[in-house]
Order: C-alpha cells, then structure tokens, then sequence
C-alpha cells in the first residue's frame, strides 16, 4: 500500500487529514467486494468503518490489558 499523509489541520469539527493513497492486492479486493455488496457507499465510508473498527478492537485490548494489570495487582 502506497501512501502520502498530510498535514494534519484544525477545522470547527475537529481534525482533518486528507489521504492520497492506492490500495493493491487483498486490501483493494475487499473493498471492491464491500463495495458491490452495498456495505459501505464509497471507498471513503469503507476506510472510515474500517478506522473505526480498528479503533474498537484497540481500546479493548486496552481494557483488557487493563483489568488483566488491576487483576494481578489484586493477588499480589
């Protein structure tokens, strides 16, 4: 996956990055599937669900680790 970020600017809703970028191989195929199955509206909506979904995954790891730390910490 190629991509160029740029800069990150300020806007009245919040943070604004604007990503140029050309997705090959298995990445490209599921957004071409999600796209003809009606799932996400645009390649945009697809990159934004996935964001999302990402982020959710990453703060329960967190929360995991978390509670696995306050766990250990009750038993010593």
């Amino acid at each position: 996956m190629n991509q160029q970020m740029k800069k990150a600017t300020e806007n009245s809703n919040g943070s604004k990055i604007r990503i140029n970028t050309v997705v090959i191989g298995e990445p490209a195929e599921w957004l071409l599937s999600w796209k003809r199955r009606g799932l996400v509206t645009s390649y945009t909506d697809a990159i934004i669900q996935a964001l999302r979904t990402f982020n959710e995954k990453l703060n329960e790891q967190d929360l995991k680790s978390a509670q696995l730390g306050n766990i250990k910490q009750v038993e010593e």
